[in-house]
């Protein structure tokens, strides 16, 4: 699944980072914020033509990843294929050198930002061991026996804002954006902490609760424009109020309310790039205050909907 060494270059820069084969043009993409050996914050921006695809060993570590656009799978070795998408993040851990791959593919818009911990690194930042670092999440593809863990889950409002505002950093002094960076990735570790153990701490729904709000995630994602309340949700379902409220939060890692604002923000940023006005594609997703509507997207997606098409690399659908 690499790619041709013709075509690509070897990015081992970092104690934290695999050897691997990289594509010219995602190295362009690319842009490393950190120098310490503990701690490597990497930020992807771009809209690749052709797709990446990594096999590679990495070190010990606590990684990670926000996804604010670009859809990837990925895998550790012994373990099941992980999908990920916008406004998802994804935690990976390993007490020794853990063996994986990831494929990304091209043609689509891909704003993804990397934070990874030496296990060292970490204990001084405040975290835990790696090996009691874990939680129920939504999405788990670990590998125990290996001491590896791999897991996906809707990333916090916190997490979305703070990668939105990694990516749009403006500090031009070197040593100001060297601490600006450093603290925002101890924000990031205290926001998956914080996540991890509010996951561990709620009891699991039942199998049949689990389906039922599965529907109602489903309901979300495929009727977005329609006005969605807790008590409306949970007719639909087949749930009382306090079950839907106190498990969807399982399922997708935010309130109703939440989730239901950033599937409209994603939706709204597709039309846009399929050529919406910003008033269209307000009211297409819901949203029946202009003003509203843009003080949200540009705290989920850091740009405001009007500049939406105006980052690097965008193509237009």
């Amino acid at each position: 699944m690499t790619p041709p060494a013709a075509a690509s270059i070897a990015r081992a820069d970092h104690p934290l980072l695999s050897a691997v084969a990289m594509p010219p043009e995602w190295m362009t993409m690319l842009r490393s914020e950190s120098r310490d050996d503990d701690l490597a914050l990497t930020v992807w921006s771009g809209t690749p033509a052709i797709g990446l695809n990594v096999n590679a060993e990495g070190p010990p570590m606590f990684c990670i990843a926000v996804f604010l656009d670009g859809r990837a799978r990925m895998s550790i070795q012994g373990g099941e294929p992980l999908a990920v998408g916008p406004g998802m993040a994804v935690v990976q851990t390993g007490e020794r050198g853990t063996r994986g791959w990831f494929h990304m593919p091209g043609r689509q818009n891909v704003r993804l930002v990397d934070i990874r911990y030496s296990p060292a690194g970490l204990l001084r930042a405040g975290g835990r061991p790696l090996a009691a670092l874990r939680g129920a999440f939504v999405l788990d593809h670990s590998v125990p026996a290996t001491g590896s863990l791999m897991a996906g889950f809707p990333a916090p409002p916190g997490l979305l804002r703070l990668a939105a505002d990694v990516l749009d950093c403006r500090h031009e002094d070197a040593t100001a954006r060297r601490l600006y960076m450093r603290a925002k990735a101890l924000e990031a570790l205290a926001i998956v902490l914080e996540t991890m153990s509010d996951a561990a701490g709620e009891p699991p729904a039942a199998p049949r609760e689990r389906r039922q709000l599965a529907q109602a995630r489903r309901l979300i994602e495929a009727r977005y424009g329609e006005e969605w309340t807790v008590s409306r949700l949970a007719r639909e379902v087949g749930l009382s109020e306090k079950k839907l409220k106190a498990g969807f939060r399982q399922v997708a890692g935010r309130s109703v309310h939440a989730y239901l604002k950033s599937v409209r923000l994603d939706a709204a940023a597709s039309m846009l790039e399929a050529g919406y006005s910003v008033t269209d594609a307000a009211l297409a997703t819901g949203f029946g205050n202009l003003s509203h509507f843009s003080k949200s997207f540009r705290q989920a997606k850091g740009v405001a909907p009007r500049h939406w098409l105006d980052r690097p690399g965008v193509r237009l659908r």
